[in-house]
């Protein structure tokens, strides 16, 4: 009944003021200079306020692409229709190959990208030439990054990495985001926005236009979104700044200054099991953290919400430029930094005070702050925190001699990452002291911190890259040849007692790539491609677990871990034609020793890989998407996958007998269809994606089933008026039949029902848990420039 009461709403709003500007302006008819309504001739040809351009092919969901491997580029003509606070993944769910989870609607929320099977920890994304990934685990918090407003395009390698990319980590691929390059003209951007689940949203954003003969222009913007939970209690919000500032040098040479800065606060959601899914459905107590607090047990006392907030701060720091020095010659230098701060709030409790571990050392500790030692069912706040610094350059030249394009470059990055768990105290109502958890301390008698765990994790990573681009038959030919050495250190300095001391894992590797392509033909290609991936073990391979009351060894440290490596084949098909562009390709991909990230929630949540073996994965990606047609630009995308795991895996000591399974997170088949209408003052689109059934268990015995979701936008552009340009009306419907499903798999095992292993013996069984889908959300959003 509120979804359908605030689509009435969303509707009429979107209505109404259609209805009160034709009574007073000439919309609705066609006007001498030959415009349509809502503008003039001009003003129809020209961008729009957000940059919609209407000439991209399929809407803004492919581009003309030349590389000899797979990539999808989505692009401001799709972006800048979609609802404004949605996160990467979000935008590149269309995509061929890219199965999409999110956490939320409206991107506050982490979710989950595979793409061909393999989940976002084991891919690239890049902000204007700087990884993102964090230095921990590898996984991605894509709300974190970039405004919709700001991002002109997102391309999607679903293959191997360039040699210029500056990862450690995409053995399955690599997303580059690019932010918004500031305009030549003064004006800006403003938008506002409201929608299902008491969502708010406003942006602005000043173009400051050439500033005189400086050769320099630049952009500020800044944005805050809310929203209620779609399931359970909570609410969350975000602030985002972002600012760039472009230098032209003349001939061709540029400098750009990009930054973001994201300050987040989140209730986070609960990932349910299959069974409690099953049990409660959307709003029900074992789907969702508790809305009070419950002392009846020990579970439900660290079920609370309030218990599991989520503060973080990210800023983001890049400026890449380029340097024409001649006709034949270019430098590419792209300094970056990072900055991540902030926690995952969880609690837990302690049967009795007499018992404390601080590392491996155990004694009695006043937990509450009481004065005794002699309490039993202790509640302490316990979350997990991320303090993450990383610098690093990018320097890369291109030559052109004779039918040669060479490159050669040095990539370098310093990170340091300190991931910490201290105690604090709780008070009375189950809430934090310190919800923060930077006060209230839980310390020892001599007046030290405890703290469960504490990892500060040095890297030095190093790459040396040279390749070459030869050209044949009047460049209709192209043979690509490269080699990457990677070097690796990462030294682990333990901050709590242990009997390890500091521990270091060097890793090197040799990541060749060849590929080739041949033009023929009116607009015809066919490519082929090689190459090796390679992802550095995780930070908490290097350091030992103990038991948090008694201080026993939980987890030995294991610096001798061995990476993951993949080798990757591409055959491809594109065809650019006048109205139709397609693109096909049949890949194959063979892994050893493959990291599947799991998070161990207790409830605070970390993220910690699987060794998945030895696994392969074949399949062929399909897109295609007509230039404008009569207004009108459709989209098509599939996949078809077939995966194996190549070995039996050990856990626990038993050999699961897991050969010939499934991968987990990999469905056989995904779809998506899209069309997008655009007359220049109406506009609409409809997007329907569908996700075949996905394991979560490497035996094979829990999975989630297919599901197919809809959404849709309405929309409408009016005349310029005085200072507004092109103001614009849009409404955005998601899930918009209100599907109730499981998304995406959050956290694989190894078997979800009691197992028989290979030597025989009974492996017990662990349950997955699982993204939630959003439910039917309606954004209604009013824009314009200015």
């Amino acid at each position: 009944m509120k979804n359908r009461v605030l689509i009435s709403c969303l509707l009429a709003g979107a209505v109404l003021p259609t209805a009160a500007l034709a009574q007073t302006t000439d919309i609705g008819r066609v006007g001498a200079t030959g415009g349509a309504s809502g503008g003039t001739a001009d003003e129809l040809d020209a961008p729009t306020a957000t940059g919609v351009t209407r000439k991209e092919v399929a809407g803004g969901l492919m581009v003309e692409e030349d590389v000899p491997k797979a990539k999808s580029s989505v692009t401001r003509d799709f972006i800048q229709k979609q609802q404004p606070s949605a996160d990467v993944f979000q935008i590149m769910k269309l995509s061929p190959g890219a199965n999409a989870a999110a956490g939320d609607a409206y991107g506050l929320n982490q979710g989950l990208i595979s793409v061909r099977g393999l989940e976002g920890g084991q891919m690239g994304f890049n902000f204007e030439g700087m990884p993102l990934n964090v230095a921990s685990n590898w996984s991605v918090f894509p709300g974190q990054w970039i405004d919709t407003e700001n991002t002109d395009v997102v391309t999607l390698n679903q293959g191997t990495a360039d040699l210029a990319s500056p990862n450690v980590t995409a053995t399955g691929g690599v997303v580059d985001l690019f932010l918004h390059n500031p305009e030549k003209e003064r004006g800006g951007l403003v938008d506002f926005s409201v929608g299902t689940n008491n969502f708010k949203r406003g942006f602005f954003r000043y173009e400051t236009g050439e500033m005189g003969d400086s050769g320099m222009r630049a952009f500020f913007s800044y944005s805050h979104a809310e929203a209620d939970h779609f399931r359970g209690p909570g609410r969350d919000q975000k602030d985002h700044f972002a600012a760039a500032l472009v230098k032209d040098w003349g001939g061709g040479s540029k400098t750009k200054l990009a930054m973001t800065y994201t300050k987040m606060l989140r209730d986070v959601y609960k990932n349910p099991t299959l069974a409690q899914w099953k049990a409660d459905g959307l709003q029900g107590d074992q789907t969702n953290y508790l809305d009070h607090y419950d002392t009846s047990t020990t579970g439900t006392r660290t079920s609370y919400y309030k218990q599991m907030r989520n503060p973080w701060e990210n800023l983001l720091i890049s400026a890449p430029s380029e340097f024409v020095l001649s006709d034949d010659f270019r430098l590419s230098v792209t300094p970056y930094f990072f900055y991540g701060y902030g926690a995952s709030g969880g609690a837990t409790v302690f049967a009795s005070e007499s018992s404390v571990a601080y590392g491996n050392q155990s004694q009695a500790v006043d937990l509450n702050g009481n004065g005794t030692t002699t309490d039993t069912g202790v509640l302490v706040y316990a979350p997990i925190f991320e303090d993450n610094k990383r610098y690093g350059i990018t320097v890369k030249g291109d030559y052109t001699w004779n039918n040669h394009q060479l490159v050669a470059g040095i990539w370098y990055q310093y990170s340091r990452d300190e991931l910490y768990r201290p105690y604090s105290t709780m008070d009375a109502d189950g809430t934090p002291s310190d919800y923060k958890g930077e006060s209230h301390y839980v310390r020892t008698a001599d007046g030290h911190k405890i703290y469960q765990w504490y990892q500060d994790t040095r890297d030095r990573f190093k790459a040396l890259f040279v390749g070459d681009t030869i050209s044949f038959l009047d460049d209709a030919l192209k043979l690509d040849v490269g080699v990457k050495r990677l070097l690796v250190t990462r030294e682990g300095v333990n901050k709590v007692p242990n009997d390890v001391g500091d521990t270091e894992a060097n890793r090197d590797a040799t990541l060749p790539t060849l590929a080739v392509r041949y033009q023929f033909g009116a607009g015809h290609q066919v490519y082929a491609s090689a190459g090796k991936g390679y992802r550095v073990l995780a930070a908490g391979a290097l350091y030992p677990r103990y038991n948090a009351s008694s201080g026993a060894l939980a987890t030995r440290a294991n610096p001798d871990q061995p990476s993951e490596e993949s080798t990757a084949f591409e055959v491809g098909y594109r065809y650019h034609g006048s109205l139709l562009n397609l693109s096909t390709s049949l890949f194959n991909y063979q892994f050893k020793n493959r990291q599947i990230s799991a998070s161990v929630c207790d409830p605070a949540c970390l993220s910690q890989p699987i060794n998945g073996g030895k696994q392969r994965a074949t399949g062929i990606d399909f897109e295609m998407g007509l230039k404008p047609w009569n207004n009108l630009r459709p989209y098509f995308s599939a996949e078809y996958m077939d995966t194996e795991i190549l070995s039996d895996l050990e856990t626990g000591g038993n050999v699961l007998p897991t050969k010939g399974k499934n991968a987990v997170r990999s469905p056989k088949w995904q779809a998506a269809a899209a069309v997008d209408y655009d007359t220049g003052v109406e506009f609409a689109n409809l997007a329907v994606k569908y996700v075949g059934s996905q394991y979560a268990t490497f035996m094979n015995d829990q999975k989630i089933p297919s599901y197919t979701t809809v959404d849709a936008t309405l929309g409408y552009r009016f005349h310029s008026a005085g200072f507004l340009k092109r103001p614009e009306v849009r409404l955005n419907l998601l899930n918009l039949f209100d599907k109730r499903y499981l998304s995406g798999v959050y956290s694989p095992t190894f078997n979800a029902n009691a197992t028989t292993s290979v030597g025989g013996a009974t492996v017990g069984g662990t349950a997955p848990s699982y993204l939630v889908g959003n439910s039917f959300t309606a954004v209604l959003t009013f824009a314009t420039g200015f």
